[in-house]
This record gives structure tokens, C-alpha cells and sequence, in this order.
């Protein structure tokens, strides 16, 4: 495993109408399959976005019964998410991405307990193998196992808590995972918004601030024989068959599945500082 550390981002939302590319640059980029801001009041439909704002109902994602809507997102109180109970909720979308080009899932994500493994989304393949984003393992993960249990390919983020001691239940974490069929490689892209003041050991007049988790990238190689997905692209569980579990216990914010992989920077950037628009209201 290799690890690349990027620069610091600028902390904040930016508007919603500049989260499509800069037009001298929107050729560069390919187009994003789904979006999800999350931002609905009420459930059970998180409504899909494609490109830009345009509604792409193909790809709504549908929450079982009893998932709290409308509850605080990750910039704040103008922002909302969706609150799972890490027992059963979850969610279920339309899987639009092919897996002979390169796929990335993002979504943002905050803990309301440790225990055990949690999956914030997940996809299964044609051959029994599932991709899995979230926390697993007691670390943030982007995991590709098989129908058995075995660890195709693995990347981790290695902090169990924020730079600054506290637990990831404190924090909304950025968490990004793909795979690039091209390359080989499974990756991981991880970062929190926030910094702390931290001081040299005996100079309490020496501080300087830190970031509670500075944005890095963590690449693995994978072998696996491409296998189209199969079933559909999972929110807050995980499945073998038609057994769900390792249900995440918390809350899902602005999340998207596009066609890049971890060299992307640029984009991974607009995405990493933008929520995804909401909608139009359908009538």
C-alpha cells in the first residue's frame, strides 16, 4: 500500500450552480452518474441528481421506512442529512456505473457509535464479490471482498480517532473509494474539516494549528478479473445474497457515484468542497 498526502482544502460549501465543471473545463471531465444531497425533510426518497441540477430519477435512492430525514449535514444546520439506526435502515439505489472503466463512490459520513463493522455503501458484483466503503475494522475502509468472506483488495486510512484524540463520532467525515480496472488498483481518499491547536511539550507559548485529519490518498493493487455489478448500490448496509448487515449507525450526507479514480484531483477537489444541488421539486 502506498500512501499520497494532497493539499488542504478550502473548508466550506460553495454554491450549489458552480458544482458543475468551469466550462474551458468541463470537456476534461467525464459525466457523474448519480447524486444525492440528502437534503429531502422527509423521506423515504433521497432524489438523484446527474450533471449540473438535472433530475435523474433513474438513480433515487429509496431508505426503508423510519430513516430520520431532514436532520443537521455536514456544513451545518442549512444542511441536511439522513439519520440510520444501525439495526436496519437503509437505502437502495439503481447501480449505473460500469465496472470495465474506472468508478468512485463519495459520501459524507458521521458515526453515532464505533461498535462493530459499518457500511455506509456498498455494491455487489456478478461473481458474489462485493465493493465496501465505511468504517471497518475500527478504521475508515474501502474493502473489495468475496462472497466468502476473503479480502480481494484493501486500503485504510489508519486513524482511529481525529489528530486532536477525539472519537470520529465528534466529526463528518469525506470519505471516497474506487476502483480503476485500468490500472489494477483499488483506492481510498479520506479528510474532516476542522483543526485544533496544538502545542510543543513544555512551550505552551509555541502552538501552532493542525488539521483533524488532513486529505490523503491510500492505493492498493487488486488482480481481479472485472465482473459486472449486480443487485442494487446499497446506503448504510452491506449484503451477501440477499442478507444485509454491518448497518451504519449514524448519518449520510451529500454522497455521489462518478466515473473517476484516484488521480482525478481536480474534480475529486470540487467534489470534496461542493454539496450535491438538490433537485427540482417534482409535481
Amino acid at each position: 500500500m502506498r500512501a499520497r498526502t494532497v493539499g488542504v482544502l478550502v473548508s466550506g460549501v460553495l454554491a450549489a450552480s458552480a458544482f458543475t465543471a468551469p466550462a474551458a473545463e468541463a470537456d476534461e471531465y467525464p459525466t457523474r452518474y448519480a447524486g444525492w444531497s440528502m437534503d429531502e425533510a422527509e423521506g423515504p426518497v433521497a432524489h438523484a441528481v446527474a450533471d449540473g441540477s438535472v433530475a435523474n430519477p433513474r438513480a433515487d435512492l429509496r431508505f426503508t421506512r423510519g430513516v430520520e430525514f431532514g436532520q443537521a449535514g455536514n456544513s451545518g444546520n442549512a444542511d441536511r442529512s439522513v439519520r440510520l439506526n444501525g439495526r436496519n435502515d437503509f437505502g437502495r439505489a439503481r447501480f449505473l456505473a460500469s465496472t470495465s472503466r474506472p468508478f468512485m463512490f463519495s459520501t459524507w459520513v458521521k458515526l453515532a457509535s464505533l461498535d462493530g463493522d459499518q457500511i455506509a455503501v456498498s455494491q455487489g458484483m456478478a461473481d458474489g464479490s462485493v465493493f465496501e466503503l465505511g468504517w471497518i475494522g475500527d478504521r475508515w475502509t474501502f474493502r473489495h471482498r468475496t462472497v466468502h468472506g476473503d479480502t480481494v483488495a484493501s486500503v485504510t486510512r489508519d486513524m482511529a480517532q481525529a489528530a486532536d484524540g477525539t472519537p470520529w463520532t465528534e466529526h463528518w467525515v469525506s470519505l471516497m473509494g474506487g476502483y480503476d480496472p485500468i490500472a489494477g488498483e483499488v483506492w481510498l481518499r479520506t479528510q474532516a474539516d476542522g483543526e485544533f491547536e496544538k502545542c510543543v511539550p513544555d512551550e505552551p507559548w509555541n502552538c501552532y494549528s493542525e488539521s483533524l485529519m488532513p486529505p490523503e490518498t491510500e492505493v492498493a493493487p487488486t488482480g481481479w478479473t472485472t465482473s459486472p455489478g449486480k443487485g442494487p448500490l446499497l446506503f448504510g448496509a452491506t449484503a451477501d445474497g440477499s442478507k444485509r448487515h454491518s448497518f451504519w449507525n449514524g448519518w449520510l450526507d451529500d454522497s455521489q457515484l462518478w466515473p473517476l479514480t484516484h488521480t482525478d484531483q481536480p474534480l475529486l477537489r470540487v467534489i470534496y468542497g461542493e454539496t450535491v444541488p438538490t433537485p427540482p421539486t417534482r409535481h
